[in-house]
Order: C-alpha cells, then sequence, then structure tokens
C-alpha cells in the first residue's frame, strides 16, 4: 500500500497520482480514459476498461450430448455464477426431453424466465434487479420454511406418518430454491462491487447470509429425512417416548432459531450464547433418548429392530440438526467479534 496527497486542481476538481511502476503493471498510459467508480463500502474503484456488473450480463455455453441432466447442470451453474442471461446451443440440436429439462430448471429457480426454447437454443433470463431484493429477508423466509418442515416431519414421526415424506419433499424444494437466491447474490458479489450496492449490504454480512441460509437448507433436508423414516414405523411412538421426542425436536429447532436470529439481529451475543449452551442440552436429550432405544428395560418396540433402527435415524438426523444451528451460532460469534474489531 502507497500514499498519496489528494491535490486541488482549478475550482472543483481534484487529483491523485499514481506510482509509476502500478501504471507499468497495469498498461495505463498517460491520455488513457480510465473509469472511476464509488461504492458503498466507501472505496473508488479505478479501471482501465469499463466493466463491472456487465460481465455477468450474457453467457454462452454450449451442450455436447442429447441427456437433459447436460441442459439442467448448465443452466443451474451458470445461474449460480450469477449471469442475467444464459443461452445453451447444442451441438446437433435439442430433444424434447432437453427442453422439458430447462423448463424445470426455470420453475425451481427464483424470478427466471425461459425465454426460448427450440431445436437450436435455449435461452433463461433473471428478471430480478438486486435492488429490489432482501437477502435478509430471504433468510427470514428460509428460517420460517426450514422451521416449519422439520416441525412437521417431527409430528409425522411420532404418528407414523408414511405420507408425510411426499408432502414435504415439495417444500423442501422452495428452501432450495431460496438458498439458491442467496448464493447466486453472494457469487455475483465476488465479481461485482455494483451488486453489493444494490443490495445494500456489505460483503462480509453477505457472507454470513450466505452461511446462514446454507445451514436452514440443511435443516429443511434433515426435517425431509426425519420425515422419511417414519415410513418405516409400523405404529405410532409409545407416549412417553413421543412426548420426549418432541421436546428433543424442539430444544433442536430452539438452537436453530435463537442462532438464525442473533445473525440477523447485528450478531447478538446474548442469543449467540443462549444458541449454544441450548445446542448441548439438545445434543444431551437426544443422547438419552437413544440410550433408552437400545435398554431392554425402556425399549419401546419390544424388540422390533427395524423400527429401533428407523427412529435411531430419526434421532440422528435431530442431532445433525441442532449441530446445524451450532454452526449458525458460530458465524454470529464471529460477526460480533469482527464487528468489535474492525
Amino acid at each position: 500500500m502507497q500514499t498519496r496527497k489528494l491535490q486541488q486542481v482549478g475550482g472543483g476538481t481534484y487529483t491523485v497520482s499514481i506510482p509509476k511502476e502500478w501504471a507499468n503493471d497495469h498498461q495505463l498510459e498517460a491520455g488513457m480514459e480510465l473509469y472511476l467508480t464509488t461504492h458503498s463500502d466507501d472505496s473508488i474503484v479505478l479501471r482501465a476498461a469499463e466493466k463491472d456488473v456487465d460481465e455477468l450480463a450474457t453467457a454462452t455455453v454450449a451442450v455436447d450430448g442429447d441427456e437433459s441432466a447436460l441442459v439442467r447442470r448448465a443452466l443451474q451453474a451458470a445461474h449460480a455464477v450469477g449471469f442475467e442471461t444464459v443461452t445453451l446451443e447444442p451441438t446437433g440440436a435439442f430433444t424434447d426431453e432437453q427442453r422439458r429439462a430447462a423448463r424445470s430448471v426455470v420453475r425451481n429457480l427464483v424470478g427466471t424466465d425461459l425465454l426460448v426454447a427450440n431445436d437450436e437454443e435455449i435461452t433463461v433470463q433473471h428478471l430480478l434487479d438486486a435492488a429490489n431484493v432482501s437477502v435478509r429477508q430471504s433468510v427470514v423466509q428460509l428460517q420460517f420454511t426450514a422451521l416449519s418442515i422439520h416441525r412437521t416431519a417431527t409430528d409425522a414421526l411420532v404418528d407414523a406418518d408414511a405420507d408425510a415424506y411426499e408432502r414435504l419433499r415439495g417444500r423442501a424444494d422452495e428452501a432450495d430454491r431460496l438458498f439458491r437466491m442467496v448464493a447466486r447474490h453472494l457469487s455475483r458479489s465476488l465479481v461485482s462491487l455494483e451488486e453489493i450496492d444494490r443490495l445494500g449490504l456489505t460483503r462480509p454480512t453477505l457472507f454470513d447470509y450466505y452461511v446462514t441460509a446454507r445451514q436452514l437448507e440443511g435443516v429443511a433436508r434433515q426435517g425431509v429425512g426425519v420425515a422419511r423414516t417414519a415410513r418405516r414405523l409400523p405404529e405410532p411412538l409409545p407416549d412417553p417416548v413421543a412426548e420426549n421426542v418432541r421436546e428433543a425436536a424442539e430444544s433442536a429447532r430452539t438452537v436453530v432459531e435463537s442462532s438464525t436470529t442473533a445473525v440477523l439481529d447485528d450478531a447478538d451475543e446474548g442469543l449467540t450464547a443462549i444458541a449454544l449452551d441450548g445446542h448441548e442440552r439438545a445434543v444431551a436429550e437426544i443422547e438419552a433418548v437413544d440410550a433408552a432405544l437400545f435398554d431392554e428395560a425402556t425399549d419401546p418396540f419390544d424388540g422390533s429392530t427395524a423400527a429401533t433402527v428407523a427412529l435411531a435415524r430419526a434421532l440422528d438426523r435431530l442431532t445433525r440438526t441442532a449441530d446445524r444451528g451450532a454452526a449458525v451460532a458460530g458465524v454470529a460469534a464471529r460477526a460480533a467479534v469482527r464487528d468489535r474489531n474492525v
């Protein structure tokens, strides 16, 4: 880093000199037109070429093959990078199945539209303006969706509701869509400072939201997994076991809720401590229920190995849920340290 004094030229223009070696390294010459932009993080960026968000304006991807998975992967990857318009071009011709795959991808991505889908081209456009997007609100919505899925899955486990799994899979897709949207904005911010300006966030905060969203999407998937194990239970859980499972699951969800709220409330240290302490209690509760499964004196299934294994797997998913909440609490703890010292 070097320092320079700001010089005033004339009545209202300021100049600052650039070290010669910097100019040489970047092929800058006297008389060249340069591009200056200011950003919300107080930076002033000097570029030799006009570029920023325009770098992510369009992408063209060649699709070599007739498998529908090739179309699906290409669209998802380009969307995740952050391109506004993505055009796929086949080496031969797109099949009906590939065009259907494109429509399916678009349905599962927030704010996208299928512009063209013919034999020679598939073009998808992202329609949402970052200035109209609240990443924070997306995380709030994801938190609600994930915890709701998990709560419904717990009820299904206790009641041995075999049909709940299919119902919850669709809702898990909603959680995935919200996470992909947050991930897309983070990816764009790595290329474009203007993206950060439009979102009204700092990069550290956006990254905190991304990590939190990733963990919440995982909570939703754990909930779906709990519902899947419910299909393997022959009958509802006995009342004492059901009550213990409900309490353990609620404790795990409380860790997630407290830690997420801590991140959203500017790294609230009190909530972070509550979440981390709650994680230890939740894990202990889950382990106690698990231990009772393999104790002949407290075995709720009278020796039914299949039912015991199914419930043990569900309890493992409850532990993973609490662990994801602890991971979010870690995000809040790091943010608190950063905010105090940076």
